[in-house]
């Protein structure tokens, strides 16, 4: 089991760390995680997706360009009745910590200094194109699909990476002689996940499972894009809370029928409801 207090202990010390460099390449970042793992001795099978990725959900760090990350701008959200601080700690009010680089208070401080925002998180969700439009816009491989091994082995169409050792990845419809090759992470860090909410709506299994009586939506946890995650989290700060999560899933509370209506259509209706 992993220790929840620990590895926050490591986010936050990456976070510090992040913070000293204008931008650090991913090979970087996944060199200093596995160095914070195995200093502390935790024993993380992956340590950058337990260490890292978190501050990337969080909107903490953002991809800069070819496989480069940084800390994202510090800003302030106005939520009317509270404001929520990214990457930026209020000095001279009463504040709490939601999360590493997150904060919350009802007082505006600094607002001269720092960028000031009001946010819908549904209509960030109602910008975001269906995940097969997305693999579809995706350039055409001509590959033979012999070479490919699927990630679902059962179902033999989806996502895939080649047989032989390669970073490559493609997304495979044998039975409609389709076929779409990955851009790579450096050009397009969301393009897996994308491609494998995509590969679960075509094997028919659920990308998420709505609770309509207690408006309570689990995200699997697993391929789930960060900037999807972003709009959701946004709309949990509404509330003055952060998603919770557990090996398989995010959980989001206080979610209306409008927002499963759009994550519906982003991922192509396997929202199931329960």
């Amino acid at each position: 089991m992993s220790n929840p207090t620990k590895i926050a202990e490591l986010q936050n010390l990456l976070y510090v760390w992040l913070s000293k460099f204008e931008k650090r390449s991913l090979e970087n970042i996944k060199a200093h995680c596995d160095f914070l793992n195995e200093n502390y001795k935790l024993n993380l099978s992956y340590p950058n997706w337990s260490i890292f990725w978190p501050l990337v959900f969080n909107g903490l760090v953002d991809h800069t360009g070819r496989g480069y990350y940084a800390l994202t701008k510090p800003i302030i959200i106005d939520y009317t009745s509270h404001f929520v601080y990214i990457n930026n700690k209020p000095n001279s009010i009463n504040s709490s910590q939601l999360s590493i680089g997150i904060f919350l208070s009802n007082k505006l401080d600094n607002p001269r200094n720092y960028s000031v925002v009001k946010i819908n998180s549904l209509s960030i969700l109602k910008k975001f194109p269906a995940v097969k439009d997305v693999v579809d816009s995706f350039n055409e491989s001509l590959r033979d699909e012999q070479d490919l091994e699927y990630y679902n082995i059962r179902a033999g169409r989806g996502i895939a990476k080649l047989k032989l050792k390669g970073l490559t990845r493609y997304f495979s419809i044998p039975e409609e002689i389709y076929m779409r090759e990955l851009p790579d992470r450096t050009i397009n860090p969301e393009a897996f996940a994308i491609s494998y909410c995509y590969s679960r709506t075509i094997n028919n299994e659920p990308n998420g499972i709505y609770d309509e009586k207690n408006q309570k939506l689990a995200l699997a946890k697993f391929g789930l894009p960060y900037l999807l995650y972003r709009s959701l989290l946004l709309h949990s700060l509404a509330y003055r809370e952060m998603p919770e999560s557990n090996e398989k899933y995010y959980y989001f509370r206080n979610i209306p029928k409008t927002y499963i209506k759009q994550l519906n259509r982003i991922f192509c209706n396997s929202i199931v409801y329960e």
